[in-house]
């Protein structure tokens, strides 16, 4: 899973993006210019006993690569210029998109606006996405428009039909619906799929807050989910400074020493993944054996050939079968015998949808 990060300069979206990948990313206003890419490890308390179980020698947890993307540096108020040029493109690599929105106060970080509010930056970048995918699909209609001369009868009907869809869709960003909240019957056609809308991205905020607005969390997070009430999209807080500076520890005791001492609270990470996990619709499930225990994670509703896919192209093409056990049940009984015993390890075929927490052994002939 790859996030594509982005906010309006100062937002602190670097801090922020140094908080989720524990990395160490110059930021203010100079080193804002520039873009970053970062590895974040998904933290499951589950895959620590599912390797305890297994007595696995090594631990692999599930990853998200977060990519920090500089702002448009000329970005003006009240014009919808935020997703131009490079930027732009960038962002449809990514499987969604996160929205750093600046609520911290400090003197010496001017913002754009010359006033600090998160309703009003959260609005602009919400129009500047639809503003965005408008001049895209201007474009797209020009470029179908332009080629009309070399098509036959048959292919200028389907073209009309791909632009009055265009249109359509035009119109709904006009009255501020994202591409993610429309029609899917409409938007998931493979033309216009392909021309990579940004507003059709999944859809992440993340309120950076002062340390001293933690107890306002929950407030915050309220009023975000009534902005953000639409699929594909939810939001969270997160103080980034705070957690920068927490992840700048080595984790264990001090950092979870101090968290307790600051009234931190859980880490933003944690928070961070598991809404993203929550909007995007994955789930995880594991692997196990003497030699390693990981987590991997997969959209919701997948196969079980497909799943076992995503650990090795073979498993998929060769899949027999799968030997399932859910993790309550494995951590009940102590033991894949136990489990096996107990009739809870069950033989699941090409049908089986994974669920959460499906502790998992493909069996597979190539």
């Amino acid at each position: 899973m790859k996030i594509g990060m982005t906010g309006l300069p100062s937002s602190g979206r670097t801090t922020v993006f140094n908080a989720l990948t524990r990395g160490h990313a110059e930021t203010g206003p100079i080193a804002d210019r520039n873009g970053h890419i970062g590895v974040a490890r998904v933290p499951d308390q589950r895959l620590r006993i599912v390797t305890d179980l297994f007595a696995s020698r090594t631990t692999v947890q599930a990853e998200v690569t977060y990519v920090d993307l500089p702002p448009n540096r000329a970005v003006r108020v009240g014009k919808g210029d935020l997703f131009s040029g490079e930027n732009a493109t960038q962002l449809q690599r990514v499987d969604a998109l996160l929205a750093v929105i600046r609520s911290f106060k400090d003197d010496s970080v001017p913002h754009l606006s010359g006033s600090v509010d998160w309703r009003r930056d959260l609005e602009k970048i919400m129009f500047d996405l639809n503003f965005s995918d408008i001049d895209l699909i201007e474009r797209r209609i020009e470029r179908i428009v332009a080629s009309f001369k070399g098509m036959r009868s048959g292919e200028r009907a389907a073209a009309m039909q791909t632009i009055e869809t265009f249109r359509g869709i035009q119109q709904d960003l006009e009255n501020g619906i994202p591409v993610r909240a429309q029609d899917p019957a409409v938007t998931g056609n493979p033309s216009i799929r392909d021309t990579y809308l940004l507003s059709a991205l999944p859809f992440l905020a993340a309120i950076n807050i002062d340390e001293d607005e933690l107890p306002q969390s929950s407030d915050y997070e309220s009023d975000l989910s009534q902005l953000l009430s639409g699929p594909l999209a939810g939001g969270t807080t997160i103080a980034g400074k705070l957690e920068m500076e927490l992840g700048q520890l080595e984790q264990g005791d001090d950092e979870t020493g101090l968290r307790e001492e600051l009234g931190a609270g859980e880490p933003g990470l944690s928070r961070m993944i598991r809404l993203s996990y929550d909007v995007l619709g994955l789930v995880t499930f594991f692997t196990a054996a003497p030699n390693e225990a990981r987590a991997w994670k997969i959209a919701g509703g997948t196969p079980a050939p497909k799943a076992a896919g995503s650990v090795h192209s073979d498993m998929e093409r060769g899949f027999i079968r799968a030997e399932v056990t859910s993790y309550n049940d494995m951590v009940e009984y102590g033991s894949e015998a136990e489990a096996r015993k107990r009739g809870k390890l069950r033989t699941e075929g090409r049908d089986y949808v994974i669920k959460d927490g499906d502790i998992v052994n493909f069996l597979f002939s190539v």
